[in-house]
């Protein structure tokens, strides 16, 4: 480990010497980076990384753009050719497959997933169901149940809940209530419907679990619950059938408050991404700074900690890197790792 430590930092120094050197023949770049509306956990990460990036990286000024959310994102970076060379987005493998299978509700055309490159993984999601019902054991169970979930307008907690409950377990009888996330856990409490969706934020190697609103709202309550796993055979099946880029991550008995068995949930991956056409020189930059100042983060966001350099380099599947990126983790020391 202090090995590896040794080779990482050697890597730093000698590429911020290479960056000053640089600096010396190029001005500041401004890259637009959209976000999430204003309030948004990404929205002030970026805001943050602004300033950061600005005292350690010698060119490159990210500049935070608050936007409707990452599913505009996907729109405006597919359709709007002023962006292709100029900005990043942030947006996850889910959006960008409801954006490739002009998901209903969402894209009222197809934008095909490979218009956009991977820069850098920022964290992962897990979704799964949570019941005051302790007979309620499985997604099989939710026959003929009461089933809080997000809006339909929203990805995560709708969106991909709904295709977890009826591809992925072929439940196609349970009463989906689409309340919103929390408004969902809400009515669960109150006792209005019988399961409600749960949700954490993760590191890409899930060192780091952040639960959401939702899950601490629940724990808060102090009452008994059961956790509900997404089995992996039935994310496989949402992928296989849909062609779809979720994952099955495996939670470890203590990971979330009162979890006391081994949990399994479904997630996709957040990320920073850029048009196919987006320039090299830029690509590699903007990883490069998001790596120089990653760990510096967690000072000013309990947010910040998702952003660990080890994790970072992490190439979720459903979207294909950009060779820049990949050479500027290279550069930094860092091997991607890439996920198929």
């Amino acid at each position: 480990m202090k090995f590896r430590k040794t080779v990482i930092s050697t890597s730093v120094l000698a590429l911020c010497g290479m960056l000053s050197l640089s600096a010396q023949a190029r001005d500041e770049v401004r890259v637009p980076a959209l976000t999430a509306p204003f309030g948004a956990g990404i929205h002030e990460q970026v805001v943050i990384f602004e300033r950061l990036i600005a005292k350690k990286h010698p060119w490159i000024r990210l500049v935070a753009q608050e936007s409707p959310g990452y599913v505009y994102n996907v729109k405006e970076m597919g359709t709007n050719k002023r962006r292709e060379k100029t900005t990043v987005t942030w947006t996850s493998t889910g959006a960008l497959w409801a954006g490739d299978t002009a998901a209903e509700g969402f894209f009222q055309k197809r934008i095909p997933r490979d218009t956009f490159r991977w820069l850098m993984t920022r964290s992962s999601n897990c979704i799964w169901f949570v019941s005051l019902d302790d007979s309620i054991k499985s997604i099989k169970d939710f026959s003929g149940k009461r089933i809080g979930i997000g809006r339909r307008s929203q990805t995560h907690w709708g969106l991909f809940t709904t295709k977890a409950i009826e591809v992925g377990n072929g439940v196609m009888d349970s009463k989906l209530e689409y309340l919103g996330n929390n408004a969902a856990m809400s009515a669960l409490l109150d006792g209005r419907v019988d399961v409600a969706v749960a949700l954490t934020t993760n590191t890409a190697d899930l060192k780091v679990v952040f639960p959401s609103g939702p899950v601490r709202k629940l724990n808060a309550s102090n009452r008994d619950y059961v956790n509900i796993p997404i089995r992996k055979a039935a994310a496989s099946k949402v992928n296989k059938d849909l062609n779809a880029p979720f994952v099955s991550h495996v939670f470890p008995p203590g990971t979330v408050p009162k979890q006391k068995d081994t949990l399994e949930c479904m997630g996709d991956y957040a990320m920073l991404a850029s048009h196919r056409n987006f320039p090299d020189d830029l690509a590699h930059g903007v990883t490069t700074a998001y790596l120089m100042v990653g760990d510096a983060a967690g000072k000013y966001l309990g947010g910040g900690k998702l952003y660990r350099r080890q994790s970072m380099c992490v190439v979720p599947p459903g979207i294909e890197p950009h060779p820049a990126a990949l050479k500027a983790c290279k550069d930094f020391g860092l091997e991607p790792k890439i996920l198929k």
